[in-house]
């Protein structure tokens, strides 16, 4: 979609929306730092908030991460948070008296935050893994070889379009870059055999520290929770993504893509 009415934003802006809500809506698929006290300071001072988090993290419903919601979720209560553990939860949103405000990761300082005040507008922005994940696989499906195309996703996988579009790509002599998070590349060998085909193609593939979920092709970008992995079945998660054509969120998609691929380090095959 063209998310006309979105625009970019921060946490800091968020933060000044959370202090004067009346209504807060949480899903999120884990919780931290000052988002935590943002939402329980605006419970405390009588705002309706409601938080959903995910029950199973990495589909472990006994791991160290679930355990962590379970924990975040009594927490929130106590401070009189409507908190719930959901299944499965993956998008990152919050809804602040009508605005909508979208995080890529989970409301860290420095993450890219996405607003739209338009309730109509954004009831039209895709909010399932498979939908989201068309968006970023027409973005490059529309790309020039000169388009200088480069996507980040946390893991990676070949079932989707976005393998599929950045594999012809390539074949065209397009040389997309691809940036995968090594946390998540570590130990998985079906990962690797993905982005190693993905190479003798023509891709260019470097593993970093971070777990942004970013596409840009010429002067359209592609931003959202989802992964490019698995999108149907019980993998087809409530997640959101949208391609943009403002240039503000294009900016600031881009600068963040080059900044991650020039500390990114080459893929050991």
């Amino acid at each position: 979609m063209g998310a006309a009415m979105v625009k970019l934003s921060s946490t800091r802006e968020l933060f000044a929306a959370l202090a004067r809500a009346e209504t807060i809506d949480v899903r999120a698929y884990t919780l931290r730092g000052p988002i935590l006290g943002a939402l329980e300071a605006a419970a405390r001072r009588g705002a309706r908030v409601a938080a959903e988090l995910e029950r199973s993290p990495d589909q472990k419903p006994r791991g160290s991460l679930a355990r962590e919601n379970r924990r975040v979720v009594g927490e929130l209560r106590a401070a009189g948070v409507d908190a719930v553990l959901a299944d499965p939860v993956h998008a990152k949103s919050i809804v602040a008296d009508g605005s909508l405000f979208l995080d890529d990761r989970n409301w860290n300082a420095s993450d890219l935050v996405l607003r739209d005040d338009d309730r109509a507008d954004a009831a039209s922005i895709p909010m399932l893994k498979h939908e989201a994940l068309a968006a970023e696989a027409r973005l490059l499906g529309q790309a020039r070889r000169e388009d200088g195309a480069i996507v980040a996703s946390e893991s990676f996988g070949c079932c989707n379009g976005v393998y599929s579009a950045l594999d012809a790509l390539a074949k065209r002599g397009g040389a997309p870059r691809l940036i995968v998070c090594e946390r998540e590349l570590r130990g998985n060998e079906r990962e690797r055999r993905v982005l190693r085909a993905l190479a003798r193609e023509g891709v260019r593939v470097r593993v970093s520290r971070d777990t942004e979920k970013l596409a840009a092709a010429g002067d359209r970008v592609w931003i959202g929770s989802a992964n490019a992995t698995v999108a149907f079945g019980r993998a087809d998660l409530p997640d959101w993504g949208l391609y943009s054509g403002d240039s503000a969120i294009v900016a600031a998609v881009r600068a963040r893509l080059e900044s991650e691929w020039s500390r990114a380090k080459p893929l050991v095959k």
